[in-house]
């Protein structure tokens, strides 16, 4: 019995089989890849807006109060280091300046404790009059918060370095990708696989799905705070005072600090206010102080988690015997 071998004719066939299963199969496995970027995108989108959104008091808008607004800024939600432009004098050109970046580090979760002493006022105030109400708080009590950084608040590994300075890698966030996102407080935007504006396309409409604008919408709740206040005795108000102490990030050119910042109110015969200005999601302290004709009445610092939407706050006043009217 002889044995035939594969003509020419026949190996050349079997090859040409192969490699079309070998094309099908890496053509399939590309797109596969293409797709699970694609996805990895939507899902990173939704996990950045989520921590950014969040109402819980677990979250880095109410560890640092710090509502992000800059694609920089994202770095915060994977890693404590936050880039930040630095403007120094120019040595080569006097009268100029150069713009560097410098990475800062951000100080890890701790307690802080600071009296009730507004860090800054609103110009619309008289300074003395601020200084004379914080001056009576101080001898009231001390506000304790958590403020820090205590994340990562997203997983992942979309934080990637820009290393062509290696003793100053510069952080930034990636999509599925490998692009850097953009945002501006409202909308991330992701430029795709080719990583370029649709507004400089000469065509739009034949744009491949894979390097198509993609943006999703951050909502950007403000929080509102509604207090009421009922005075002993059913007195009537002539002036209120709230004060309203959150974490705050202080960026400097070398460094960046958390501590406390307070935000001072005052109202006239008003015992229902609703406040809403530079407030952020989280927990907050509030103390109030009021005048009344017989006197001055208040009720100790009590701590808020501001949500989305009014959050309402019922205070019942006592007198305050150690704090002197402060107007006629």
């Amino acid at each position: 019995m002889t044995r035939r071998g594969m003509t020419l004719v026949e190996l050349l066939v079997v090859l040409a089989i192969l490699a079309g299963l070998t094309a099908a199969v890496t053509v399939g496995a590309a797109a596969t890849r293409e797709k699970a970027r694609y996805d990895r995108t939507a899902r990173d989108a939704a996990a950045m807006a989520e921590a950014l959104t969040r109402a819980d008091g677990l979250s880095l808008v109410s560890d640092l109060g710090l509502a992000l607004d800059s694609a920089e800024a994202l770095c915060l939600l994977f890693g404590a280091r936050l880039p930040a432009e630095t403007v120094t004098p120019d040595p080569g050109n006097p009268g100029e300046t150069v713009a560097s970046v410098a990475v800062l580090d951000i100080p890890a979760w701790a307690l802080r404790s600071a009296p009730l002493i507004p860090a800054a006022t609103e110009p619309q105030y008289d300074a003395a009059e601020v200084a004379a109400v914080a001056a009576i708080t101080n001898r009231f009590a001390a506000v304790t918060l958590g403020a820090g950084w205590r994340g990562p608040y997203c997983v992942g590994d979309a934080l990637a370095a820009d290393d062509s300075d290696p003793d100053n890698p510069i952080p930034y966030v990636v999509d599925g990708f490998g692009g850097p996102w953009e945002f501006d407080g409202e909308t991330l935007v992701s430029r795709g696989r080719d990583r370029m504006d649709d507004v400089f396309r000469p065509d739009a409409a034949s744009i491949d799905w894979r390097d198509r604008d993609r943006t999703f919408a951050v909502p950007a709740p403000a929080p509102t705070l509604s207090l009421t206040v009922e005075a002993e005795g059913g007195a009537a108000i002539q002036r209120l005072h709230a004060f309203v102490h959150q974490p705050a990030l202080t960026v400097g050119a070398t460094s960046a600090s958390v501590g406390l910042a307070c935000r001072y109110y005052r109202f006239e015969n008003a015992d229902s206010v609703l406040l809403s200005e530079g407030l952020t999601l989280g927990e907050r302290a509030v103390f109030v102080l009021a005048e009344t004709a017989s006197g001055a009445q208040s009720a100790p610092a009590r701590r808020v988690l501001l949500r989305p939407g009014a959050n309402s706050v019922n205070l019942s006043l006592h007198p305050a015997t150690a704090y002197p009217v402060l107007s006629p």
